[in-house]
């Protein structure tokens, strides 16, 4: 419980005085020059993801599994996820710290010390011209939380009130605000819009009997409104594709609660799937329909994973690919988990 305790008391110390310290000298700057501005709140949020990497990574000794495509960290793009626990977005930062690694990248670690700051002069820039740009669609009540809703807000976060004729404004107004900016994103979407806890999975269920269709174990069922409207707007300006990612846990911490107690995950697993933009529907009916089947095959592959130990391409039929990690971790061989 100690280490969970220091863990999120570091956690959010960084998160609240960042918002002091760093934030709030700058935030008058949109009065004058708001590109230089969404450039210098967004380069500060990018270093600050790498902190979480750090925490988890070097002081829990959480592993961060990647299998499947790679993440280009310059393209505009929209990542769906399932939900399974609240604590999922913590570690997004993580797998997309390791996901956006190119893989054809050599390693610096053989080279002459002029060549290591080459590199690192030139990954510096890509991390903060390309990393720097995850943008959450999160719950309306997550911005007035003390620290991280108020930099999620400096950081313009796409929030969501549930209710289609204010979601419909909001999301009009977040695509305009970086269309104007010509801007670059990385949209990351829960479309089940909560997590996967025994009363979600309940009503989920239910609403699964009520309109004759299968009922879930590991995922629950998608909202596809606001999906297909969001998918639309950013595919008008400028998106390039569709991550669907699917996210699994060796022993998972569904609530913060449980991580203050000290139980974090070991293993986490994530599974990238890469569709490009031309290859999705353009009518409304067809987007829903085909979040309904991403969501289909995510439930085979978490069946999969949790009782054979390995995902499952839903095109290929067969493991995808396991891509190392910067860290070099260890590719996992047969876990099984129920």
């Amino acid at each position: 419980m100690a280490t969970g305790l220091l863990l999120c008391t570091a956690w959010f110390y960084t998160i609240l005085s960042g918002f002091y310290i760093l934030y709030c000298p700058v935030m008058y700057l949109m009065f004058f020059n708001h590109r230089l501005y969404r450039k210098i709140v967004d380069s500060l949020f990018a270093l600050w993801e790498l902190y979480p990497v750090a925490l988890f990574q070097c002081c829990c000794s959480s592993e961060i599994h990647h299998f499947g495509d790679y993440v280009n960290p310059d393209e505009k793009t929209l990542i769906v996820m399932n939900h399974r626990t609240r604590v999922d977005w913590n570690y997004v930062w993580i797998a997309l710290y390791h996901a956006t690694q190119d893989p054809s990248d050599k390693c610096v670690c053989k080279q002459n010390d002029k060549d290591v700051q080459e590199v690192n002069a030139s990954n510096q820039i890509v991390d903060i011209g390309g990393k720097s740009k995850i943008k959450f669609v999160l719950k309306d009540e997550i911005k007035i939380l003390p620290g991280i809703g108020w930099i999620m807000q400096l950081n313009f976060f796409l929030y969501v009130k549930r209710n289609w004729q204010e979601d419909e404004v909001n999301l009009s107004r977040f695509v305009d605000y970086y269309t104007t900016l010509d801007y670059g994103y990385r949209v990351v979407l829960f479309p089940e819009g909560t997590d996967l806890s025994e009363d979600n999975r309940r009503r989920s269920d239910k609403f699964a009997v009520t309109n004759h269709l299968l009922q879930y174990k590991y995922v629950l069922h998608p909202r596809t409104t606001g999906w297909a409207a969001l998918c639309t707007r950013l595919r008008q300006s400028g998106l390039t594709s569709i991550y669907d990612v699917t996210i699994a846990y060796d022993n998972p911490a569904q609530t913060e609660m449980d991580l203050m107690r000290g139980n974090i995950p070991t293993n986490i697993y994530f599974y990238f799937k890469r569709y490009p933009i031309n290859q999705l529907p353009t009518e409304e009916a067809g987007l829903r329909s085909w979040l309904n089947d991403r969501w289909r095959e995510k439930e085979n592959s978490l069946r999969k994973f949790h009782n054979e130990g390995y995902f499952i391409d839903p095109i290929a039929n067969r493991p995808p690919p396991h891509r190392a990690s910067s860290d070099n971790a260890p590719h996992i061989r047969n876990v099984l988990w129920i």
